[in-house]
């Protein structure tokens, strides 16, 4: 294939991705009758080419991927549809046989009981029923999950990712995961090019303090509240219906359409980063009200102590609860009030809500041999370049507003004020969405409304004050630099 797309354009016109012999398979391209088509997502950082080889070709230069010039252009919307499968063709699913026979058996009734599920997990080992939970974390939407330590937390986390890992493709699926003692979730540090998110230019894919949490879960709100945007643009009402629309081409890439997988966020122990930052309550509460509408879940753990602390704020936002054992009654209580007698509860076993009734559970007892078989042989397959980036953001107390130029403006800067003035809200993450600006830009170009008197000063997580009222006065103000 190589040769033949040498043949056809010549070498000095290539785009310098098809020269590498590594990426030649993965591009995808239908050069056909006096047409070029070419596929590229925003997100994407491997583009994929199929040829087809036709008489009558006529091609004209082609400079770069994205500057295609062709005879007679096709609609986007003929194109064949975009299947999210085709971005590593070679990749395989795990097989059942990386855990022990026990784990094996289940792992191989859970994949064939899932069914049309979009996020399916094995939740619990057979209960009463004598069958295996298996529940869909789109319908859950967000989980807290609370006890004491030692007692099954962190094998239910482990439990969910592992079902995850062994149902859904990497298209599908991103984690973002935050373990303050990276013990438990740092074995999947290896698989971050297949699955994990992160921020641009964090060097460790696994959140380690309050810092990095405070800023992916900001980070988190800005893809979040682009997804909005996107579904809007688009006329759809979920992620479902968006990626349905997007795979059968009825949405354009160059309009800035994508196809959007779910991020999981799972956070393992929640009280020390809290202790650390209070602040991280607030913006993940946000994240818990919106984020799965936009495909987006939340997956917390904690110990009694914390959630007998913060009750009001987290608790009664989340609708999924489950418990562990507990040190007494009273923390039994504070999650579910209804629970009238004394309980205990073995290692692993836990009570959850499902509906009205309290329900008791069973983890998995999985072993980190296991879970390092899974992440070797999905780690070992090719992945893409980088893991999945989460919009830049830069806390904006860190700007310190400089002495105004206008003469060194952004060329955006007016732009952007007319964007800030029309809307009246003065929001770094409002230019981000609607100007499609990384954040460090969008930021830098609020310093510059602020030095200018366009926008007030910062007022934390507020929007700030937007001074200048109507167009006509921003008009005026323009003027005097003309």
């Amino acid at each position: 294939m190589l040769n033949f797309l040498k043949n056809l354009f010549p070498s000095q016109a290539l785009p310098k991705n098809v020269n590498d012999e590594n990426y030649t398979e993965n591009i995808q391209e239908t050069v056909e009758d006096k047409s070029v088509k070419n596929e590229e997502s925003e997100r994407s950082t491997l583009q994929s080419f199929e040829v087809e080889e036709t008489k009558n070709i006529e091609v004209q230069m082609i400079s770069t991927p994205d500057q295609v010039e062709i005879s007679n252009p096709v609609k986007y919307n003929t194109l064949k549809p975009y299947d999210p499968l085709l971005d590593l063709r070679d990749y395989k699913y795990p097989p059942d046989e990386l855990f022990n026979e026990n784990i094996s058996t289940y792992l191989a009734e859970f994949k064939k009981s899932v069914g049309d599920m979009m996020l399916p997990v094995l939740w619990s080992l057979p209960t009463d029923s004598g069958e295996l939970v298996i529940k869909d974390l789109t319908d859950i939407k967000n989980i807290i999950c609370i006890g004491s330590q030692a007692t099954g937390k962190s094998s239910f986390l482990h439990q969910i990712i592992i079902s995850l890992l062994y149902v859904k493709y990497p298209s599908q699926l991103k984690l973002v995961l935050a373990d303050s003692k990276k013990v438990e979730l740092s074995i999947y540090a290896s698989i971050q090019s297949h699955f994990l998110a992160k921020l641009p230019g964090m060097e460790d894919a696994i959140i380690g303090n309050e810092v990095q949490l405070t800023h992916t879960l900001n980070a988190a709100c800005i893809e979040m509240d682009n997804r909005f945007d996107l579904l809007k643009e688009a006329g759809t009402r979920n992620i479902k219906q968006y990626n349905e629309k997007f795979i059968s081409r009825k949405l354009n890439p160059r309009h800035g359409h994508q196809y959007l997988p779910f991020i999981v966020i799972v956070i393992d122990d929640l009280g020390t980063f809290v202790k650390s930052n209070i602040e991280i309550l607030p913006i993940l509460q946000r994240l818990i009200l919106n984020g799965y509408k936009v495909g987006m879940i939340n997956i917390l753990t904690s110990d009694p102590i914390f959630i007998a602390t913060f009750k009001s704020e987290l608790i009664s936002t989340i609708h999924q609860k489950v418990l562990f054992a507990c040190n007494n009654k009273k923390d039994y209580k504070t999650v579910f009030p209804e629970i009238k007698e004394e309980i205990f509860l073995n290692p692993g076993h836990f009570l959850f809500n499902e509906g009205n009734p309290i329900i008791q559970g069973e983890t998995l007892q999985t072993e980190f041999d296991g879970i390092g078989n899974l992440v070797d042989f999905i780690g070992q397959q090719r992945g893409y370049p980088q893991p999945f980036l989460l919009p830049e953001y830069i806390d904006e107390s860190d700007i310190g507003v400089k002495d105004f130029n206008f003469n060194d403006k952004d060329f955006l800067f007016e732009d952007a004020a007319r964007l800030i003035v029309t809307s009246q809200v003065g929001s770094t993450s409002l230019l981000q969405r609607r100007m499609k600006l990384g954040y460090n830009r969008a930021g830098l170009l609020m310093d510059q409304l602020e030095a200018a008197g366009v926008v007030g000063g910062n007022l934390g997580s507020k929007a700030r004050d937007v001074l200048i009222k109507t167009e006509a006065e921003l008009q005026m103000f323009l003027s005097k630099f003309d």
